[in-house]
């Protein structure tokens, strides 16, 4: 009976936790990227061209294929395809790090969250090099930004709080202390073998000088 009362009286609101916590926003992002990177291989293995590419180039993928023995569009399908894989695996990466170190409090997987963040939102400003604008990459861009960004922020505050004593490196050492003591000993040993060789061989030295 007391159960049932608390849990009707109970008006705890779930916008606390997510505000304190980035992490939703961060998996909410590698979500968005594992969709992408599906759609553009899907894109690949159908070979087919989205509405900006057709408006740029002025031609269909068969139209183009007829020109250069079809390579350009060999060479597209196989970028979109790369493309595809790469966003995925950047997807997979975020919910890792989402869901196990950053959770635990780590800084060195904010900060790989935060450089990657950094590296592959400035890649799209490309397009002022090369003026070609892909359209829905950069509505995509957009959407994303100010979620990841507000899933670092808010993540960061989470590591302040939690972690200030942390250090960029991860907490795990790959060095068990047990394993440490038979390198040392190993040390130790090698130094002796090599000061009774030596003494060993200053003595046969001597006795061959005197003789």
């Amino acid at each position: 009976m007391e159960a049932s009362s608390h849990l009707m009286t109970d008006r705890r609101s779930l916008a606390p936790p997510l505000i304190r916590d980035g992490r939703p926003l961060i998996v909410l992002t590698a979500l968005a990227l594992l969709f992408s990177g599906g759609f553009a291989l899907f894109l690949s293995v159908v070979q087919q061209f989205l509405p900006h590419d057709l408006d740029y180039l002025k031609m269909t993928a068969r139209e183009l294929c007829s020109l250069g023995n079809c390579r350009v569009v060999a060479f597209m399908v196989h970028d979109r395809a790369t493309f595809g894989g790469v966003l995925a695996a950047i997807g997979t990466l975020y919910l890792w790090l989402a869901e196990f170190p950053l959770r635990r409090g780590e800084r060195w997987a904010w900060w790989v969250l935060t450089l990657s963040g950094i590296t592959g939102f400035a890649s799209f400003l490309g397009y002022l090099g090369y003026g070609y604008l892909d359209t829905w990459h950069g509505t995509a861009t957009l959407l994303l930004l100010p979620i990841f960004i507000g899933g670092l922020v808010l993540s960061f505050g989470r590591l302040r709080r939690g972690g200030k004593h942390r250090t960029f490196a991860p907490s795990w050492s790959p060095v068990s202390d047990s394993l440490k003591r038979r390198r040392a000993m190993r040390v130790v040993n090698r130094s002796r073998f090599q000061s009774t060789n030596a003494f060993a061989s200053g003595c046969v030295r001597s006795s061959s000088v005197s003789r």
